[in-house]
């Protein structure tokens, strides 16, 4: 935080590093503080290159942050009211997050905390409409996990390029998905208005629409007619055009067509391409039910004639559209659409005048541009105005500003009520309209609303007719209004047609009773919203039954890999068998093995944990486990010589575990005398090895070389390795994964806590073990006995062959490794083959032991977090509420830990379930996609080694892997897909 004076007052700068909030609800926040007395400027925005621009035009000065970063920045006349707005401040935001349970990035949420992702939202809602209004750049994501759930979707985003829209579009053909937009600004499904609905009546006209505005037109003026509608479909203003042909108004038109509710079919759009068109018009003629098309174009009829067409076509009597004339003496004339209405008396502007449209719907514009071909309009509404900031209709001030600058002699506005719409917009526009009145301008404008919508239609047009507006409830009619006054030619109304432009065969609609399509629902529908909050809380206006989504934008530098990824046809069936090849395996231990019997593992060479590393970069703890093992081998006479030869690389080479089977716990160091449990896959064929435990103190894998860790280590070569193979060959298998299974219904998570598991394993060995060695039985279960962490071992080769089952499957962005070497953090990928992404590791933030604190800790080092990667570890903490003793937190942070882990996991785990989570599998199979779009990391618990080598262990807690190995794995990802 920044505070200071200025010449022009007092000044706050601060950056919240990692809180997200949407740009309308920043805004109101903006608003909210600058209308405070005594501040001058208020910016509460996310930290994009455009409002950090703001901010610097404004002198505030801004410190360094990235744009996932909250930016605020207030200037106040003086240091108390300063203080003034930092506490409203506080307020706003208290108030934003109460609203929608959010969280700053990093933050492991609690145990109902809101789905951060569509995917995870559906499967509360597996029946749900899916509403998405994150920036354009994001929406794709979003709405491939609605697209892939089979569920219908609104993407109300704009700026979503056109190749992202095709690809949701024909996979949504395949899922049996609608893909309604982007750039879709209003449906209505059973009831449900969403983005900028109107409040109508329900009836029984069914309206599939290219055009945002353009339906709210028709539907609105309909509903002033007295007629409802069933639904109403946008499929965004692209779909018509030759990239994407139609996809999704061709389904929509099905749906409709199938739906028992809709009786006659609307079709609005902006101009289409000739050959979608003629596609769209025989698919209409095809259709059982009545279809009425508005396709806008030259020659075409316009949006009032379409709505008289339908009200023929029913049977029902076209009213006068109402209109107030600007002079607010008298009452306000009627006529058809099409007559120059409102205050008709008034002389034109001189010929020739100029005429400026400003608009905020696409569709209006474009239909008044066509009646006045004369005019130059405007569109707040294209992408160009909204990147970066928030439609025309929700903050008018790009708008605002034309209109406070406009010197046309005839202005041509429209004004669109709705549901998430600005509440009040004829206040925001009555003073902006009085000036350009007094200016000399005449001001027409277009009112598209209902007098059942928030706004109150009666109520903004007496508004903005006090202004000194002349105002229509047909856009057409203020088109050819505001020509007349230019003292232009408006093109003609459309001669009369047949009512419908296509019809189905005889009868038009007979036939069999619809029973519906399934695509949409039955009733009222429950809606998934993800993003805006000012479109979520329309749904709260409606009584809607609806799931939150904590949308938060994706870890910086993935944005544009992630939609490559998405969209890439192989991955959503890779990761299902990727994910089902791990949860499948059938870990069983068959034996105990000498290294250099079963591993390439020749004298001076040595495996270690986590990705490759050399001597000159390893830290503290893997330089003494090295140390050792030299020791141990042989190889050196004392500690001094093995380092020397360790630091030249004279007759010994380092290689991780990871690449031949193998893991080891901290420092992981495997020498070929070393015995190991060696784990085979029963369903899949593989095998994986892993050291045995060497107990608690000073030991090797914490990097403690000392004569005590030599001698363990030997006795462990000359006892409890033999007696062990012996036992093991005598009792046959162990099923680790029911042995494990069951452990965590005893409360071990696998990774920090195997109580459970190891007395299970000495249950199931015990007799085999007096049975096979009865002069070394009692020091051997002695031994075992009295080190709660014994089973650990084997069950990271149970992980490591389960997820080793995964690898290789093309395609699949699953994560089938997780290591660390003391100095790097790394991971591999199912369809990345043996690549490693890395970046630093942490250090872990927990408890520490004695004397020691966070000084002496080293960063995170071992190759035990492959529990983690099959479900086990930190992903189960919730079964071992015990563990935050031993790690820090309480109850509710383990709990809280788990279930976030099901927002990054493509599945749960079959076999490995929580008790206290209702039998609830483990989150199974981190995603990179998913890693990336929520920011949350893998959770993990681990044991903290002293930095010092021979210092052994320190502490234990919890530690994440670097946001960065997950974006270049995702990026390389991207760059692996096929063209």
């Amino acid at each position: 935080m920044i505070d200071g004076t200025t010449s022009g007052g007092a000044d706050l700068v601060e950056i919240r590093a990692g809180v997200y909030h949407d740009s309308v609800s920043l805004m109101r926040v903006s608003q909210a503080l600058a209308a405070r007395p005594g501040v001058a400027v208020a910016l509460v925005a996310m930290a994009t290159e455009l409002n950090l621009g703001l901010a610097r035009d404004l002198r505030f000065d801004v410190p360094a942050c990235t744009p996932a970063d909250l930016l605020v920045a207030i200037r106040a006349d003086s240091a108390a009211e300063l203080r003034g707005a930092a506490e409203e401040l506080e307020r706003q935001f208290a108030a934003l997050s109460q609203g929608s349970g959010t969280a700053g990035r990093g933050g492991l949420g609690g145990p109902a905390a809101a789905p951060r992702t569509t995917r995870a939202a559906a499967r509360l809602a597996p029946e749900a409409v899916v509403l998405v209004s994150v920036p354009g750049e994001y929406a794709f994501a979003e709405a491939m996990d609605a697209v892939e759930a089979g569920l219908p979707v609104m993407i109300f985003s704009d700026n979503v390029p056109v190749e992202q829209e095709a690809a949701l579009k024909r996979r949504a053909e395949q899922t049996g998905s609608l893909v309604m937009g982007p750039d879709c600004g209003t449906a209505v499904i059973g009831g449900v208005g969403l983005g900028f609905a109107n409040v109508l009546r329900p009836g029984p006209v069914g309206v599939v629409a290219a055009s945002g505005t353009g339906a709210q037109q028709v539907t609105s003026l309909l509903d002033l007619a007295g007629v409802g509608v069933s639904h109403v479909l946008g499929v965004g203003g692209r779909d018509l055009s030759a990239e994407i042909g139609g996809l999704s108004t061709l389904r929509a038109l099905r749906a409709l067509d199938e739906d028992p509710g809709t009786e006659l079919i609307v079709l609005v759009s902006k101009p289409p391409a000739p050959e979608v068109a003629a596609a769209v018009r025989e698919a209409a003629r095809a259709c059982r039910t009545p279809v009425v098309t508005a396709l806008l174009g030259p020659g075409q009829d316009d949006l009032t004639v379409t709505a008289e067409k339908v009200l023929g076509a029913l049977g029902r009597p076209v009213p006068q559209w109402p209109s107030w004339p600007a002079d607010p003496v008298g009452e306000a004339p009627h006529g058809p659409s099409g007559e120059a209405i409102g205050d008709a008396t008034a002389d034109p502007v001189g010929g020739g005048a100029r005429l400026r449209g400003l608009y905020s719907g696409g569709t209006l514009c474009a239909e008044a541009a066509m009646i006045v071909p004369g005019g130059e309009f405007t569109d707040f509404g294209e992408d160009e105005y909204t990147r970066g900031r928030a439609h025309p209709m929700i903050d008018p001030s790009l708008r605002l500003e034309a209109l406070n600058g406009c010197d046309a002699p005839v202005i041509l506005l429209d004004v669109v009520l709705g549901l998430g719409a600005d509440p009040d917009p004829a206040a925001r526009l009555a003073p902006a309209v009085r000036a350009a009145v007094a200016r000399g301008s005449a001001v027409v404008v277009a009112l598209v609303g209902t007098e059942a919508d928030p706004q109150g239609l009666e109520r903004q047009a007496a508004a903005l007719r006090e202004a000194g507006a002349a105002v229509f409830v047909s856009n057409a009619a203020a088109a050819r209004h505001a020509a007349s006054l230019a003292g232009g030619s408006a093109a003609a109304a459309s001669p009369a047609r047949p009512a419908l432009a296509a019809m189905a065969g005889p009868g038009a609609g007979g036939g069999p009773v619809r029973e519906g399509s399934g695509l949409l629902p039955p009733g009222e529908p429950k809606v998934i919203s993800v993003g805006a909050a000012v479109l979520a809380e329309a749904l709260d206006q409606q009584a809607v039954d609806r799931v939150g989504v904590d949308w938060r934008p994706p870890l910086p530098g993935s944005a544009e890999a992630l939609a490559r990824v998405l969209a890439d046809p192989r991955r959503e069936r890779a990761n299902r068998i990727a994910v089902g090849r791990m949860t499948s395996a059938r870990p069983m231990l068959v034996g105990v093995r000498r290294a250099r019997d079963v591993l390439d593992l020749p004298p001076g060479t040595f495996f270690h944990a986590g990705p490759p590393i050399t001597w000159e970069r390893a830290s503290g703890p893997m330089r003494g486990a090295l140390i050792g093992a030299m020791l141990y081998e042989g190889l050196a006479a004392d500690a001094r010589e093995a380092e020397e030869k360790l630091a030249t690389g004279s007759g010994v080479t380092l290689d991780p575990c990871h690449h031949h089977r193998t893991v080891g716990p901290m420092a992981g160091v495997v020498s070929p005398s070393m015995w190991m449990f060696e784990v085979f896959d029963a369903e899949h064929g593989g095998t994986a090895y892993c050291s045995l435990n060497e107990g608690l103190g000073k030991v090797l894998r914490y990097g403690a070389y000392g004569a005590e860790v030599i001698e363990r280590l030997r006795w462990m070569g000359d006892v409890l390795g033999p007696v062990l193979r012996a036992a093991l060959a005598a009792a046959g298998p162990i099923d680790l994964r029911s042995l494990i299974a069951q452990a965590l219904q005893m409360g071990d998570e696998l990774h920090n806590r195997n109580r459970a598991a190891t007395s299970l394993f000495a249950r199931e060995l015990a007799p085999a073990i007096v049975e096979a060695s009865p002069g070394h039985a009692a020091e051997v279960l002695r031994f075992i006995n009295g080190n709660d962490h014994f089973f650990l071992n084997a069950g990271m080769a149970a992980a490591k062959v389960s997820a080793d089952a995964a690898r290789g499957v093309p395609g699949s962005s699953m994560v089938v490794c997780m290591a660390r070497n003391g100095t790097d953090f790394g991971i591999q990928v199912s369809g990345l083959g043996d690549r490693w992404f890395t970046g630093p590791a942490g250090v872990p933030d927990g408890l520490y032991l004695g004397a020691y604190g966070p000084d002496d800790a080293n960063p995170d080092i071992g190759d035990s977090t492959i529990t983690e990667t099959a479900g086990l570890g930190g992903f189960a903490m919730a079964a071992a509420p015990a563990i935050v003793r031993f790690v820090g937190g309480d109850v509710p942070d383990a709990i809280a830990a788990t279930t976030s882990m099901y927002e990054i996991t493509l599945a749960e785990h079959p076999a490995y379930q929580i008790p206290g989570l209702g039998f609830r599998g483990t989150p199974a199979g981190i995603d990179v996609t998913l890693v990336a779009r929520t920011g949350l990391l893998p959770v993990v618990n681990t044991g903290i080694a002293g930095k010092v080598a021979g210092t052994g262990q320190v502490g234990a807690g919890l530690v994440s892997p670097p946001a960065e190995v997950f974006t270049a794995a995702l990026n390389a990802l991207a760059m692996d897909r096929p063209a």
